[in-house]
């Protein structure tokens, strides 16, 4: 599966409430996700790791989906990035 990268744009950065709906939607599919921001990584489903990206606002982030359905996660998160989580 490719890797997908995702600008955080919202002001707070990607914060608790942010992480939280990564997480929530990551447990919605069959797949192993993990985030990179600079040189953390941290997998999907943990609220508490993807906080320790630090990840403020303009940072890059980059997905890597695997699973069977890895293309429709790629697509939910790319839109929850593009939509600023939501705030």
């Amino acid at each position: 599966m490719p890797t997908v990268v995702c600008e955080v744009i919202n002001k707070k950065g990607m914060h608790a409430r942010a992480a939280a709906r990564i997480v929530s939607i990551v447990k919605k599919h069959q797949c192993q996700v993990e985030l990179t921001h600079l040189e953390r990584s941290a997998p999907g489903n943990s609220l508490i790791k993807l906080l320790t990206l630090n990840a403020p606002q303009g940072s890059v982030i980059t997905i890597d989906s695997h699973g069977s359905d890895a293309e429709q996660l790629n697509q939910a998160l790319k839109r929850l990035f593009s939509q600023g989580f939501g705030e």
